[in-house]
């Protein structure tokens, strides 16, 4: 008689299961939650300009025009189709389907795009100009990464046996 009351409990969860089915629509709620971010940019519309200094503590993006400085350090900014930006430019990504003038700074990327237009340098450890953008200035892509790529190149040129074979007396006076 005990195991059939165990067993009618048993029966009990089986509702709560129930309440498993309202816990998946916290699991749909979550799926909104990411796009959001995704959807959540802030927006400088193709029929405004900005004279001045632009700090941002979101992701950006620019179809008007712009002129000053603009700063996401944790944020993707991009410069829209329509956008014309004559400022230095700092955000953790930056994708350029505008006009830029400026210096850009990536702390992660920088891409320009076939539509995309830039006067100035561009500093960032990931840099990529599809084709048919245009860009005049000089790339930085320096850093703790290129220091270490050439580190590997000279251990293959010491293990050139062609150079050792004539240059041990060389040796012997170094």
């Amino acid at each position: 008689m005990f195991e059939r009351k165990s067993a009618r409990p048993e029966a009990e969860p089986a509702p709560s299961a129930e309440t498993g089915a309202p816990a998946s629509q916290p699991e749909q709620a979550k799926a909104p939650t990411q796009r959001a971010p995704s959807e959540a940019r802030a927006m400088i519309g193709s029929k405004v300009k900005i004279t001045g200094d632009i700090e941002s503590a979101e992701d950006l993006l620019i179809e008007g025009e712009v002129n000053g400085t603009v700063t996401l350090p944790d944020n993707e900014l991009v410069i829209g189709n329509s956008g014309r930006v004559s400022a230095d430019v700092e955000a953790k990504t930056i994708r350029i389907e505008g006009e830029v003038q400026g210096d850009i700074t990536g702390r992660e990327r920088v891409v320009i795009t076939a539509s995309g237009n830039v006067q100035g340098n561009v500093n960032a450890p990931r840099v990529m100009l599809e084709d048919g953008g245009r860009f005049k200035g000089s790339i930085d892509m320096g850093g703790t990464k290129a220091a270490a790529a050439p580190a590997p190149k000279p251990a293959p040129a010491e293990a050139v046996p062609a150079p050792r074979a004539g240059a041990p007396g060389v040796e012997k006076a170094g």
